[in-house]
């Protein structure tokens, strides 16, 4: 019922541009987990049963206007080859109200938990589960996109103890002065191969792997993160991971990268990379932390 092609270059390249073939194929399969939903509501479709079940849960959130397509995402996530202990959707209260509260009593039967919580923007994916006390690694995934029934499974299998791992990835570039250039200048998607790195940078979109204790003190303060870097949780993130010393990996997963129809026009693409929003706040995050984590060389 989901995507085909759950992984391989030919998938990856195919989906790389956001013209007519990526709409087409985001349509097909937003209309076929559509009609797999209803069939699930009443109760005449479940995910595909495994006795295979992980240690790891996986944490997202979501916002108004993504709520009438999140259950499709929560489908995709449902019926991987390995079952996450759990999934958890953080909401705030006007959000979590303004989901049926059938659909939520049938989700939560399998295995998703919808909480309320303060609205912390994109960073609400991950910060909530942390102030929970949870010790353990989770994944943090986006929640406007069709995940192949093997990239959960794919992408625990490799974390690892000395870096901080992802999906979907992207290199960072610099100047002949060893600064770095606009994000728009960056390797896009790049592929698997090569150690880790500090100038691999991970996109939540293809999911990554939290270690809670890799999160110092100074990143979970809302005051801090609200007031530098609000809307690229990547980013945030990613000098989180600095600080404490864990470069980036690209896993061996091509990740097949497609978007829900038209999600792209209420998410931070738009803001973030087509208006130089993501320089923006990097240079934002950069003066708030006093520049002190720029110590870390991106010869590496």
């Amino acid at each position: 019922m989901f995507l085909p092609f759950s992984n391989g270059s030919l998938a990856e390249g195919l989906l790389r541009n956001r013209g007519r073939l990526r709409h087409a194929l985001a349509s097909y399969h937003a209309g076929r987990l559509r009609r797999t939903l209803a069939l699930f509501l009443e109760d005449k479709w479940r995910p595909s049963s495994t006795r295979a079940v992980s240690d790891y849960r996986i944490s997202l959130t979501s916002w108004r206007p993504r709520l009438p397509d999140l259950p499709l995402v929560l489908l995709t996530l449902l019926n991987q080859t390995l079952r996450p202990r759990e999934i958890v959707v953080w909401l705030t209260a006007t959000d979590h109200a303004a989901i049926a509260e059938p659909i939520r009593a049938r989700f939560t039967a399998f295995g998703v938990r919808f909480e309320i919580c303060a609205d912390l923007k994109c960073h609400t994916k991950w910060l909530p589960i942390l102030e929970e006390g949870h010790r353990a690694p989770f994944v943090i995934c986006d929640d406007d996109i069709v995940y192949p029934r093997n990239w959960f499974g794919a992408l625990v299998a490799e974390d690892r103890p000395d870096a901080y791992v992802g999906a979907k990835c992207h290199r960072i570039t610099l100047d002949p002065k060893g600064l770095i250039r606009p994000y728009s200048e960056w390797e896009k998607q790049i592929g698997p191969g090569g150690p880790p790195s500090h100038r691999v940078f991970i996109t939540g979109v293809g999911g990554a792997v939290i270690h809670p204790e890799r999160i110092a003190a100074e990143f979970r303060d809302r005051k801090g993160l609200m007031e530098s870097c609000p809307r690229a949780d990547d980013i945030w993130l990613k000098l989180a991971h600095m600080a404490a010393g864990v470069p980036c990996a690209k896993t061996r997963y091509r990740f097949p990268c497609l978007e829900l129809p038209d999600t792209d026009q209420t998410g931070l693409a738009v803001s973030n990379v087509d208006r130089g929003g993501n320089d923006r706040q990097m240079i934002a995050q950069l003066n708030h932390f006093g520049l002190k984590y720029l110590i870390v060389s991106f010869n590496h």
